[in-house]
């Protein structure tokens, strides 16, 4: 059996300005850290092997502080964000402005979409569960990662394809955890928060 911890990382700075970032790279929040700080003490409870993380600083600062176990952490560039290209950095109203005719492509057709220099929802669902497929089974892997990383893995293990991406509520700081028997998934927790 493999399984797999999947903790998001806690809130940044652009989360609160709300704007578009995949690949960009913003410092967490007081809160975000304490945030990731109750999901620490939620994980005490658990084992894991094999700490993982994005490359991305938010998602690495987070392993740091729930590594409890003071493991060696692996950093994957696979387990990043969506790359928003042009509308990285930016807030839904600039993008309205700057970018109209891109934006009203991005609503019509979400799931294949290429976001000009960035990428498509189905290039992160596919090295996403590519990575997650290679990982060795008969361990338990800790993951701190991003909210399309989990809900891509998600909706490809528990709907068609993409089709309930958008269906998942995944906080910042929360855990989810799949376990896969015989390559059968089973979603064995949601969404997970400390108090």
């Amino acid at each position: 059996m493999k399984r797999v911890i999947l903790v998001r990382h806690g809130q940044t700075t652009m989360n609160l300005q709300k704007l578009y970032y995949g690949f960009l790279d913003p410092d967490m929040t007081e809160l975000g850290k304490e945030q990731v700080l109750k999901a620490r003490k939620i994980l005490e409870k658990m084992n894991y092997d094999e700490i993982i993380s994005s490359d991305l600083k938010r998602a690495y600062e987070t392993a740091k502080i729930i590594n409890f176990k003071n493991l060696e952490i692996k950093v994957f560039s696979e387990i990043r964000e969506l790359n928003f290209g042009i509308f990285e950095g930016l807030t839904y109203e600039e993008i309205k402005e700057k970018y109209p005719e891109e934006l009203q492509k991005s609503i019509d057709d979400w799931k294949n979409y290429s976001f000009i220099t960035g990428e498509n929802p189905y290039d992160l669902q596919n090295r996403v569960v590519k990575f997650i497929d290679e990982l060795e089974d008969n361990k338990t892997y800790l993951l701190a990662t991003h909210w399309g990383v989990i809900c891509t893995l998600l909706s490809y293990h528990f709907s068609n394809g993409l089709d309930s991406y958008w269906k998942y509520k995944i906080d910042n700081g929360s855990i989810t955890i799949i376990e896969f028997r015989e390559k059968y998934p089973l979603l064995c927790q949601l969404n997970l928060k400390g108090d």
